[in-house]
């Protein structure tokens, strides 16, 4: 009885068990159903963000993609922007230059055609010469009949007499014909000046500009040309705004070229221009900073200039503008020689002879420092240098001497004037004119001075020959009796032209015949 009990509760056990273990099992597949499920649904909805990840993704590349491409395209168009205004300028330099070119050739040709009316002139006064010396030789054969038969002269003696009898016609005829010309040249020597000077401002003249007015900037490279215009021409045109000077930029190599007539402005820009290309920064902001900044040291040298050439001169007591003007000095030439040098020189000098005078020396200094001041001031300054040197002297209280030697430092006729205004412009031209000063070696000016003596001293009729003025002028000695008043004036012509053409002198040179008589008397 217990056991079959035993084995229902069994059963029921087992029964049980294996209800349990179907219902566990139910639920197990329901969980793993619901498991994957969620799974599944879990990856569907991965999947559904990877998608639209990887449209957002592909949408952001297009986009990233037309930027670049519209970025590169602008690039590309400024690009050809730039080298069309590069070509634009490049044309123009050259249309400029054609230009310039067809002038020089219309100026060729007109002298061209001055050159062939002088040799028509030349060849009809031949054709005039050999007329009269046709009709002087038969009037000499007329002449040596008449003396023949009237006379009762020798042929050799006819000959003589009607020889030096021409001679003396023909010179004073000569002499009379010189001084006419001469005379109606001086009539006409104005306008002709004037022709002559544009003429030669006209040949001359961009040879000055480019020797006076230019400076070059060696760069490190051509890329460097770039920076320096900056983007859309920002940077070029903030160095020009700041310094005012003209920037250059055409195809010559590794170089840019300043332009300015002021040369305080164009050495305050290369000097900028150089810091910027060291600095490497090169950007409207940084280009006003640098170009500030050399202004003031500028100015600090152009103070420290002015100080030193006053303590070289030794003079004291000169205000301050007249310091800094003194000071600009240093950066303004006259035939390459420096205009501060040539002052100190000149104030030097003059005290010199002032004291050999027994005159005021400290006067003759600060007249001679302060003669070319007005050379400091700017080009917007109306009159000469002279004029506005004296102006500003008298407005900053210098003493009525000075002002004068100012005013009249470069004035031909000084009677009546100040002592020391004669010594300053004494000075002056001893400083200017003395060999090597300007634009020439000492020992080219000394050969060309002898060169001179040698030339004048080749006519038979010179005893001799000085030359004086640094060249620019000459004075020759003839005997009275080996020539009259009317021979010397066709002497002095004929040395004129003779210098004019085999000497190398520069510009005018003043030819003066001596005719002296001697007499010498011992007493015994």
């Amino acid at each position: 009885m217990l056991d079959t009990g035993l084995w229902i509760i069994l059963g029921f056990l087992f029964l049980g068990a294996i209800s349990a273990f179907l219902v566990g099992y139910t639920i197990f597949l329901r969980q793993a159903r619901v498991e994957a499920e969620s799974r599944r649904l879990a990856v569907e909805k991965n999947l559904a963000e990877a998608k639209e990840m990887a449209d957002r993704m592909v949408k952001q590349a297009l986009q990233e993609a037309k930027e670049l491409a519209a970025r590169e395209n602008r690039d590309f168009d400024r690009t050809q922007r730039e080298k069309s205004n590069e070509l634009q300028k490049a044309e123009k330099r050259i249309q400029k230059r054609e230009e310039g070119m067809d002038k020089r050739e219309q100026q060729l040709g007109d002298r061209e055609k001055e050159l062939q009316d002088k040799v028509d002139k030349l060849g009809r006064d031949e054709k005039r010469v050999v007329e009269a010396m046709q009709i002087a030789e038969s009037v000499l054969n007329e002449s040596r009949s008449k003396l023949e038969t009237v006379a009762m002269l020798s042929r050799d003696q006819a000959r003589e007499e009607l020889m030096k009898s021409m001679q003396d016609d023909a010179r004073k005829s000569v002499a009379s014909e010189v001084k006419t010309i001469e005379e109606e040249a001086r009539r006409t020597a104005d306008d002709r000046a004037r022709s002559i000077i544009s003429t030669s401002i006209q040949r001359l003249a961009n040879e000055f500009v480019s020797d006076a007015t230019v400076s070059v900037i060696t760069l490190p490279s051509d890329d460097m040309k770039g920076r320096i215009i900056g983007r859309e021409g920002r940077n070029i045109r903030a160095i020009e705004q700041a310094t005012g000077v003209d920037l250059i930029i055409d195809d010559t190599p590794e170089a840019v070229i300043i332009s300015c007539f002021n040369p305080m402005r164009r050495e305050i820009a290369k000097t900028s221009i150089e810091r910027l290309i060291a600095d490497g920064r090169i950007h409207p902001a940084r280009i006003d900073e640098i170009v500030h900044k050399v202004q003031n040291e500028f100015e600090q040298l152009v103070r420290e200039a002015g100080e030193r050439a006053a303590f070289e001169a030794g003079v004291q007591g000169l205000h301050s503008e007249l310091i800094m003007a003194l000071g600009r000095l240093k950066y303004r030439t006259t035939g390459q020689q420096s205009v501060l040098q040539h002052s100190i020189e000149t104030a030097q000098i003059a005290g010199i002879l002032a004291s050999e005078l027994d005159l005021n020396s400290k006067l003759a200094k600060r007249a001679g420092l302060l003669h070319d001041i007005g050379r400091s001031l700017d080009e917007d300054v109306e009159g000469n240098h002279a004029t506005a040197g004296a102006q500003l002297a008298q407005r900053l209280g210098e003493i009525p001497e000075v002002v004068e030697v100012i005013q009249k430092h470069h004035t031909e006729h000084l009677h009546g004037t100040n002592p020391i205004t004669v010594i300053v412009q004494t000075a002056n031209q001893l400083s200017s004119s003395r060999p090597g000063a300007r634009k020439e070696f000492l020992e080219r000016s000394i050969e060309r001075l002898r060169d001179m003596e040698k030339t004048v001293n080749g006519f038979a009729e010179v005893d001799h020959a000085f030359v004086i003025r640094s060249g620019r002028e000459i004075r020759a000695m003839v005997s009275p009796n080996v020539m009259d008043d009317e021979a010397l004036t066709i002497l002095v012509r004929q040395v004129a032209r003779r210098i004019r053409s085999d000497a190398n002198h520069q510009g005018q040179v003043k030819v003066t015949m001596v005719r002296e008589t001697r007499v010498t008397q011992v007493a015994k």
